[in-house]
């Protein structure tokens, strides 16, 4: 009973300083707390533990069980306190300064009294140390076993897909640049101020240095700026005085990587899948800003009556996003489709596409398949990761900001090592949702079955799946109500009937067109549209994503036939 009563305060100290070491490393709330314990308490568990060890009994199991828990309690405080001193270098002459009072407050004492740790009490130690190593070496090898079993699982998840990795494995290879890279790397520079990759990975450091211009950042801005305007849904176009400034003086350069672009077979970056996180990358920001410049340019010339000029820039931008299909990323592809989306949405005032509508059917089959295997392309670098020490190692995981580096290795080994092994099993199951037919026709296109699989396992290596898939489908449906749009004037124009359609993206989805010849004019309503599509989920707020509100609410403005008959 009297070593309950000295070993319980005891165990409260270290427990209750290893708790506040533990919330201080991620909430600044504690922090001035933790400071001021780290320079009282370590000398109060001193004094708390010899006292509690002139308490122990005679009987071993005891003074076992005693140091098990008192080792522990000291181990996890004095690793916590190596943590802190390395993260927070302000604070390591604090800490010294408690750890010299805890030093002198175990040393004195046995110094004055001639009483120092007798041989029993240094087996016990050593003792209870070897245990508390056992069992930790016990808990390591199953958490390793469970692992590698996830780790199986995956690659045998892939293969009941039909996915297997070993196939997969085997058709990936490098790509390479093109003759078609130098007129987008021209266009890049001259226009938006941008490299040709991203800053930061391989290819990426082997760009020359852009000097800084003020120019650039003024025309994408002035892009930005027009492309947010909203403008009536009709054919003339009316833009805002001063809305075209910052790109009427480039004109003739901008129209001059048009036809370079479209002169030269689509772009290819370089890129190399085996590098795996570390793989080179479009310059996504430099080929967004791009295409929105591309994008207002073509209303700017639409606006002054030069059609062909502005269906020559939604080309040129078109034809520079098919090379980011071949780049294996996840982000490559949903930097094509919102590029995509953007330049697409801008045809609506150019006449109608031969194969307007077939061409999104066979994009949408294309894009999901692209879809699969950018999520399989995630799985492999994941699995791939788990045979990589250094690239496990390096994973930020909980013991980030916490643990010494040298314990924070051993840590976040371990878990990034279950991370990326639950990220690859997460990602076979996506996929088979994915594959599945039945999916499309679902209300919410299959997000609570992949929230469900995210939710029994999370990872931090899993990408979010459910966003990009919307973000697809949504894309393909304003450019298929943008076809329809160009198809119903053309109709108008040649005296035909305007004919509702079902969706070519999404089964059960009907576009529903209103026409009136006399007014020329079409609405367009959506029927059947998801609750996913009816809220906004993936599409940001109100209509302004859709080029008309799908709920048939406004109609398009042609221009009247006799007005144009020579023009469309």
């Amino acid at each position: 009973m009297k070593l309950a009563f000295r070993a319980f305060p005891l165990w409260l100290i270290l427990g209750g300083m290893t708790w506040l070491l533990a919330r201080a490393a991620y909430e600044d709330a504690f922090q001035s707390l933790a400071s001021g314990a780290l320079f009282v308490l370590p000398a109060l568990a001193v004094w708390l533990t010899a006292r509690a060890v002139a308490a122990l009994p005679r009987s071993w199991p005891w003074r076992i069980g005693f140091w098990v828990v008192t080792v522990a309690g000291w181990a996890a405080l004095l690793t916590l306190t190596q943590g802190r001193a390395e993260s927070r270098v302000d604070e390591r002459s604090i800490i010294l300064s408690g750890l010299g009072l805890a030093a002198l407050a175990g040393i004195w004492p046995a110094i004055k009294a001639r009483s120092f740790p007798s041989w029993r009490v240094i087996g016990e130690v050593a003792v209870a140390t070897a245990l508390l190593a056992l069992a930790g070496s016990v808990f390591a090898w199953s958490y390793d076993a469970k692992t590698r079993a996830i780790t199986v699982r995956a690659e045998a998840r892939w293969s009941e897909i039909g996915l297997p990795m070993a196939e997969f494995e085997k058709k990936l290879a490098p790509n390479h640049e093109n003759a078609g890279s130098a007129a987008v790397r021209q266009a890049l520079r001259e226009q938006v101020n941008a490299p040709f990759y991203k800053m930061g990975t391989r290819a990426g450091a082997r760009e020359p240095a852009i000097p800084l211009s003020p120019a650039s950042v003024q025309r994408v801005q002035g892009a930005a700026k027009l492309l947010a305007e909203k403008l009536p849904p009709s054919d003339d176009l009316h833009l805002p005085a001063g809305f075209t400034a910052a790109l009427e003086p480039v004109a003739a350069a901008l129209d001059a990587d048009y036809r370079r672009i479209l002169d030269s077979e689509p772009a290819a970056w370089a890129s190399d899948p085996h590098d795996g996180f570390a793989i080179s990358v479009p310059n996504f920001l430099g080929i967004r800003q791009f295409a929105q410049v591309a994008a207002a340019d073509s209303m700017r010339r639409l606006a002054a009556g030069d059609q062909d000029g502005a269906a020559r820039a939604l080309d040129a931008g078109l034809r520079l996003r098919a090379g980011l299909l071949e780049n294996p990323t996840l982000v490559s592809l949903l930097i094509a489709v919102a590029v995509d989306g953007l330049l697409s949405s801008k045809q609506v005032r150019l006449p109608a596409a031969e194969e307007g509508l077939s061409s999104i059917a066979r994009d949408a089959t294309l894009l999901r398949a692209e879809f699969l295997r950018r999520t399989q392309m995630e799985a492999w670098v994941d699995l791939r990761a788990i045979s990589q020490p250094d690239n496990t190692s390096d994973v930020s995981g909980t013991g980030d900001g916490l643990l010494p580096k040298w314990a924070a290795r051993i840590v976040n080994g371990r878990w990034g090592r279950r991370q990326f092994a639950i990220g690859a099993s997460n990602d076979a199951e996506h996929a088979a949702i994915q594959k599945s037919p039945a999916t499309l026709a679902l209300p919410d296109l299959g997000a609570s079955l992949h929230n469900a699989v995210s939710d029994a396992n999370p990872s931090i290596m899993e990408p979010n799946v459910v966003r990009p898939i919307m973000r697809i489908h949504a894309m393909l449906l304003l450019r298929e109500q943008t076809e329809l749009i160009r198809d119903a004037r053309a109709r108008l124009t040649a005296g035909r009937a305007v004919e509702s359609r079902d969706s070519v993206v999404l089964p059960g989805l009907r576009w529903e067109l209103t026409a009136d010849a006399e007014k020329g004019t079409v609405a367009t309503r959506l029927a059947g549209a998801p609750e996913w599509i009816v809220k906004n989920e993936v599409t940001g707020s109100g209509n302004d994503f859709w080029t008309l509100p799908i709920d048939g609410s406004e109609a398009w403005q042609f221009h009247l036939p006799a007005r144009t008959a020579g023009r469309f």
